[in-house]
């Protein structure tokens, strides 16, 4: 989009042009990771400022840059304060009330989601497994009934398994784009976060393998899940 074809906020009503930003945010709705909501929300909403003013247009830029760092798993230390000053400039400098609403909102998001911001850069999780980088999928193998439509869709085919075999993900060349999920109509494709699960190096018999926590269960896991109670 072109600057001559973008609307001038500045000619644009307080309420308008609050709707407008409101609007692009609520779209985000349904992204249960508070992260990578504001980096669609901000990616979204900075390619309809009409980049007259510097602060609008360079801002939103900023942040978006650095929420689709942390999302990627890049984030560093002072990411979350500089997202937080980019923002306060926003809303203290902006030309009209575009920039100084994108502001408030990714404030808000700060302010109420800092925890999560900083799971994502200190110990490099997504409490939702949102984000990519930081989720892997697996086959469940007490669900997996060997059916091979997870194979076939598999667009970088890194899916083994044949008919009736439990089926297996070779998760460092998985790219995650979710294509196996959407056939898997036995919902045995999974997504594994912090804890690691043992499930099968090579495709086995469907039915001869029981799921098991290899990090996290165990003896152990449980004495310190008591400890804690």
């Amino acid at each position: 989009m072109t600057l001559r074809e973008r609307k001038l906020w500045k000619q644009t009503s307080v309420e308008e042009i609050k709707d407008f930003v409101t609007q692009a945010y609520n779209q985000e709705a349904e992204n249960l990771c508070p992260v990578d909501k504001m980096r669609a929300f901000t990616d979204s909403i900075r390619r309809t400022s009409c980049g007259e003013c510097v602060i609008c247009r360079e801002g939103i830029l900023q942040i978006n840059v650095m929420a689709e760092g942390i999302t990627q798993g890049t984030g560093r230390n002072g990411d979350i304060e500089v997202i937080t000053e980019v923002s306060e400039d926003l809303i203290i400098g902006s030309c009209c009330n575009y920039g100084k609403e994108v502001g408030k909102i990714t404030k808000k998001i700060i302010e109420d989601e800092q925890e999560q911001f900083e799971k994502h850069i200190k110990r490099k999780r997504c409490d939702t497994l949102v984000c990519k980088k930081f989720f892997s999928y697996y086959v469940a193998p007490e669900k997996c009934n060997g059916c091979g439509k997870c194979v076939d869709k598999c667009p970088k085919k890194v899916i083994a398994g044949g008919k009736d075999l439990i089926h297996v993900i070779g998760s460092s060349l998985c790219d995650r784009c979710g294509d196996c999920v959407t056939v898997c109509e036995a919902f045995a494709i999974q997504k594994a976060g912090a804890v690691v699960l043992k499930v099968p190096s090579e495709p086995i018999a469907v039915g001869s393998f029981e799921k098991q926590i290899e990090n996290g269960g165990g003896l152990m896991a449980r004495k310190r899940r008591r400890k804690s109670e």
